[in-house]
């Protein structure tokens, strides 16, 4: 499952009617403390002509808070539309950088880097320094999504020792959070689980509650891949106080799904079923099709261990053709392996044999190796 950072601070709105003004900067105020829902419930009314870049950008936030990426694509678009670039800079990057992340959460990293190069462009053309700055950062996470993971650690490096020396503790938090990723991906688990540690600690100084809710995750992950599921269940349980009380509903639908798959593991099949129906409702309300199919693919792993082979394989089919449409490797990897035990249960050992084959492949062709976590 791909975690996401939360998004930028949203920005002031400088004209237009005032009654929609006003209106404008509470939603501001309401996503900066927290409250999306609301910021998006008072935002929905037809803006004044001079402000609907700001409000289509403002809804945007709204809904990335929440870990809706598929709902923020578009007005980050129309705010893109929307505003001259030449007059009004600040908005156009910083819908541009919301977006950029957005796009590579959900796997279009094609795109997400032609709009990163437009923005560059943009930014050294204006001497915006600071936009400059997060744009670069945002394209070592793209060299992270698209699995160059020694070349992304050897720049948020860069980036992490920048932070520092600015004494940004929130910064290299984040910087760490990515780097722990990198490591887990390309099989390091113990740099990782290293780099995650320092990323709640950092994020705990910079009082950053999300932050090191965040790294809890990337920690009870990491963990249950290593086998240590008290560990695991302990960070997935802190993971979810920390979010229960916010409305990032992407994060809650993660510890849950987390929790599901270490009950899992431990033999308690019946709370590991509640946990990922929770998740499944929390990941279908925010339409995030992509991390859904972590929870049928546990969903199915219950029911293989239960010897339903028939239902294993239609949750493990759904899982497999939903990580193939948004190009989750990770995901695609794990659904071949365990489809490829139900079908050689069955007696198709053949096809068993050949969708094995094609995950190994695909595994080692990636530079992951979840092909190597068939005990998970």
């Amino acid at each position: 499952m791909k975690q996401r950072s939360a998004p930028p601070k949203a920005r002031s709105p400088r004209r237009g009617d005032l009654a929609v003004a006003i209106r404008i900067e509470r939603a501001q105020e309401l996503l900066e403390d927290g409250q999306p829902r609301q910021a998006l419930r008072l935002l929905k009314g037809g803006p004044a002509p001079g402000l609907a870049a700001e409000r289509d950008f403002l809804m945007a936030e709204g809904f990335r808070a929440m870990g809706d990426l598929g709902h923020c694509r578009a007005p980050y678009e129309r705010a893109l539309r929307r505003t001259d670039r030449l007059s009004d800079p600040t908005l156009w990057l910083d819908a541009c950088a919301g977006l950029v992340a957005a796009l590579r959460s959900l796997g279009d990293c094609r795109t997400a880097r032609k709009l990163l190069a437009e923005g560059r462009r943009l930014a050294r053309r204006k001497d915006l320094s600071s936009y400059e700055e997060k744009l670069s950062l945002e394209d070592c996470l793209l060299d992270r999504a698209e699995g160059r993971y020694g070349k992304s650690l050897g720049r948020l490096r860069t980036f992490l020792a920048l932070f520092l020396s600015r004494s940004d503790q929130a910064g290299a938090g984040f910087v760490l959070w990515a780097m722990a990723g990198a490591r887990r991906f390309s099989g390091d688990l113990a740099g990782s689980l290293r780099d995650y540690r320092r990323s709640a600690a950092a994020f705990a100084r910079a009082g950053d509650g999300a932050g090191e809710g965040y790294a809890m995750l990337g920690l009870g992950g990491v963990e249950r891949i290593r086998g240590n599921l008290a560990e695991a269940l302990r960070w997935y349980g802190r993971a979810r106080a920390v979010f229960a009380g916010t409305q990032d509903l992407f994060a809650q639908a993660y510890a849950e799904c987390g929790l599901g798959n270490c009950l899992r593991q431990l033999g308690r099949p019946g709370q590991a079923r509640q946990r990922y129906l929770r998740s499944h409702k929390m990941y279908a309300m925010i339409g995030d099709a992509a991390d859904l199919a972590y929870v049928d693919w546990g969903l199915g792993k219950l029911a293989m261990h239960a010897g339903r082979l028939a239902e294993a394989e239609g949750r493990l089919k759904l899982a497999l053709a939903a990580f193939e449409r948004f190009r989750e490797t990770r995901g695609v990897v794990l659904a071949r392996v365990a489809l490829a035990a139900v079908w050689h249960a069955r007696g198709a050992t053949p096809k068993a044999e050949s969708i094995f084959d094609a995950a190994l492949r695909l595994g080692r062709s990636s530079g992951l190796h979840a092909h190597l976590e068939i005990f998970t």
